[in-house]
């Protein structure tokens, strides 16, 4: 059966510590990400892109850098998922920052009656708040505004009137790195609250394990939303990410062929690409075209 998907694009880098992030929809579509798409045997409903926020220098509040503007632009996606969800389309949200993340599962959690489960693939924990951390990135901060963790931003933490969105049991980390760049204080909530964690070494290892080690996690649900933070990606070895550290992550491949187990799934709803920054890939967008027919390959399996 030929999958159906909606691509949404969220061009923002509002909540990072740079711009570049916004190019991010306009780029992959140059580099063929839909005709990658069209020829893994994918249908494709392209919706266009949503407004676009660039990343600016906001000392007001510091700790919760641009919020009104975040806020706005996780609205932005929250509304077209739920469209696209609604609808029984499978989405693709091209961003953009993590926080266009919280917008998508705030959208594909609107109806309360299904139970969702989201993978997170990252190597970080996203579980910072303003009162943690003192980069004032609200990228770095999602999953703790989608727990309603104390010290949360209210205004973000509520986008359509419920807080938190998901509970502890609802997410599974995949990829990520305990001694990595973690914050002291999220890496002591991850271990707080006691949540579901499939490692970086395991993802490495065997990722074809590990992606289903990661949905017996979750348990049973009736969606399943996956966020990808491209910076689970070793930067020497596709540089892409926002994150610059070399000789961290899994490899381009190690993380689509996890990402293929997910999407073959009948639960599967939709995908998050995140933090993908193509200013740190090759000019001729070389890099792109790589990570596209990657991504797409891993939509298409079944």
């Amino acid at each position: 059966m030929t999958k159906e998907i909606t691509l949404i694009g969220a061009p923002s880098s509002i909540a990072a510590h740079a711009p570049g992030q916004e190019k991010t929809p306009v780029l992959l579509r140059k580099a063929g990400l839909l005709d990658e798409m069209k020829a893994a045997g994918l249908k494709v409903k392209d919706t266009g892109d949503l407004p676009g926020f660039r990343y600016h220098a906001d000392p007001s509040p510091p700790r919760a850098r641009n919020v009104s503007k975040v806020v706005e632009n996780a609205k932005n996606v929250m509304e077209a998922v739920a469209t696209a969800v609604e609808n029984g389309d499978i989405y693709l949200v091209l961003g953009g920052g993590c926080t266009n993340g919280v917008g998508a599962v705030n959208g594909a959690t609107r109806n309360q009656n299904l139970r969702t489960g989201v993978i997170y693939l990252d190597m970080h924990g996203d579980m910072n708040t303003p009162e943690t951390v003192d980069s004032g990135a609200l990228d770095w901060m999602g999953v703790a505004h989608m727990l309603g963790m104390k010290g949360a931003v209210p205004e973000f933490a509520n986008l359509d009137g419920r807080s938190p969105v998901l509970q502890n049991d609802q997410i599974v980390f995949l990829g990520w790195d305990f001694e990595g760049a973690n914050s002291d204080a999220e890496r002591e909530a991850m271990i707080r609250r006691r949540m579901k964690v499939v490692f970086l070494d395991e993802l490495q290892k065997d990722p074809l394990a590990a992606a289903k080690r990661a949905v017996e996690l979750l348990g049973p649900v009736d969606q399943i939303v996956v966020h990808f933070d491209v910076d689970v990606i070793d930067f020497a070895e596709c540089p892409l990410a926002e994150n610059y550290r070399h000789g961290e992550g899994c490899t381009l491949a190690q993380a689509t062929d996890a990402l293929s187990v997910i999407a073959a799934l009948p639960a599967f709803t939709g995908l998050t690409v995140a933090q993908l920054n193509p200013d740190h890939g090759e000019e001729d967008l070389a890099t792109l075209k790589r990570f596209a027919k990657a991504l797409a390959g891993s939509l298409a399996y079944q």
